[in-house]
């Protein structure tokens, strides 16, 4: 019965029909998986098809099958030799893209004018706790937003109760006694204008400012700059400029488009209340005080992002619950988006928690001398863009060197592209870079190149074979008269 099953799993392996079915099988799989890519995003793909278990297993199964009967026509002749090189030609392509899936390194890296850098960030989620004796690293695999998530358990009685594919972070501000706690307020700006005897439009936006950080101390409402607290600004209007104190409440001081000075004051009984207006003397323009929080610290949560698929899409965002208390009752819970990190006291001991992309750390670093941008004649639109840039070389002077669109840079193996670049008021530019490391490469290279030489051999040794089959008629015809 043993014998029986081998030679059957043998007349399987090295049969036509089991070839036939695989390649259908992979054919289909790569048009749903460019459908998947068309609809929604690479990543989708990748989660359905590329980076799937099956479809491991149907490439798998295509190359024990090569192998098999490559195997089966043992001992090999002399004629066999362009079968045998178009076999080896097909495993070493699948050897070199397992290689490649396994060893190979898809990331960016992110480098601001003047600085260097050398650390990738690879698009997969991972959660770090890091404890007083032990750091551990655990993957958290992306997946689609239409995906059913489940609860996982992590060490030390945490838990990942929610996990958003893209999410929008959405932040607000709660009352604090910690020494980082300053006072914010949260602005809704009305502005009213008739347009060609029409009826007024009406338009409004609400934001938050806080006096505890530079990136939130100042804020755009519009052509306008709103700020709480810091030096005031010294730049022509419109802006407002605020300062709290106790004693005083709100002063501010508004500047309009006309250089026109008003300034005013809110008591703190106002402010209190809530709904207090604060008016910069400007036409059409209403500002209303919604809320104020004298000793505040910024609280985000997250929400799914508005656009879910794409390159332009949002990265993810997790919501983590620490273990019940001691009185019973459920631990605290908190999100973290990407590259944000916190602390939970589980029991006798404080675990830092960090989520953010894989990291890799380049055996050497770039440094991004100059960023330069060429955009079309009267617009702002870019027309290329291109980095400038240096590498160090151990007991050689730096190689400087130009990384375009169409011209990347090869060096110990690593391929940097130039993908694309941020900028931002009042700081460096800073350029982003591809970052490619394929070890499978030079098989798939040499597999392929052996693919095609074992098939033209066959084409050649069967011309030759229909040449002679005309020649051996003739003398037999000839011996027969």
């Amino acid at each position: 019965m043993i014998r029986s099953w081998v030679r059957g799993i043998y007349r399987l392996l090295i049969s036509l029909q089991l070839a036939v079915v695989l390649l259908i099988l992979l054919s289909l799989s790569l048009v749903v998986a460019t459908t998947l890519e068309s609809r929604y995003d690479t990543a989708t793909a990748q989660y359905f098809v590329y980076r799937a278990p099956w479809f491991a297993g149907l490439l798998l199964g295509l190359g024990i099958n090569i192998l098999s009967v490559a195997l089966s026509r043992w001992p090999w002749k002399r004629r066999q030799i362009p079968f045998l090189m178009a076999h080896l030609g097909i495993l070493l392509v699948l050897s070199g893209s397992w290689i490649t899936r396994v060893k190979g390194l898809d990331g960016m890296l992110r480098i601001q004018e003047k600085d260097q850098a050398s650390i990738v960030e690879v698009d997969e989620p991972q959660i770090v706790l890091q404890g007083a004796k032990e750091t551990r690293v655990i993957p958290l695999a992306w997946r689609p937003p239409f995906v059913l998530f489940r609860p996982i358990h992590l060490p030390n009685g945490l838990v990942v109760e929610e996990f958003l594919s893209r999410a929008d972070p959405q932040f607000s501000f709660v009352n604090n006694t910690s020494e980082q706690a300053r006072p914010a307020l949260q602005l809704k700006f009305s502005t009213k204008r008739a347009m060609g005897g029409m009826p007024a439009m009406a338009a409004s936006q609400s934001l938050w400012v806080w006096d505890g950080a530079d990136e939130w101390r100042q804020s755009d409402a519009g052509p306008a700059k709103i700020q709480l607290g810091g030096a005031r600004p010294t730049v022509p209007g419109p802006w407002i400029w605020m300062n709290f104190s106790e004693k005083s409440g709100l002063e501010f001081e508004a500047t309009s488009l006309r250089q026109e000075v008003s300034r005013g004051r809110i008591p703190l009984s106002d402010l209190q209340r809530g709904g207090a207006i604060l008016d910069p003397g400007w036409k059409a323009v209403q500002i209303e005080i919604q809320q104020f929080v004298s000793r505040a610290v910024p609280l985000v949560e997250y929400v799914p992002a508005k656009l879910q698929f794409g390159a332009k899409a949002p990265p993810s965002a997790i919501r983590i619950r620490a273990p019940r208390r001691a009185d019973n009752q459920p631990g605290e819970s908190l999100w973290l988006g990407m590259g944000d990190r916190a602390a939970f006291e589980t029991g006798s001991e404080k675990i830092q928690i960090t989520y953010g992309p894989k990291r890799y750390l380049l055996p050497f670093a770039l440094r991004l001398e100059q960023f330069l941008l060429e955009r079309y004649p009267g617009s702002m639109q870019p027309a290329s863009f291109s980095s400038k840039i240096s590498v160090d070389r151990p007991g050689e002077s730096p190689l400087s060197t130009i990384i375009s669109m169409n011209e990347p840079l090869e060096w110990k193996g690593f391929t940097f592209y130039q993908s694309s670049y941020e900028e931002s008021p009042g700081r460096p530019t800073a350029s982003i870079f591809s970052v490619n490391q394929d070890p499978g490469r030079p098989w798939k290279y040499l597999g392929s190149l052996i693919l095609v030489l074992g098939i033209i051999f066959f084409y050649v040794a069967r011309a030759q074979k229909s040449n002679k089959a005309p020649a051996q008629r003739r003398v037999g015809a000839e011996v027969a008269t």
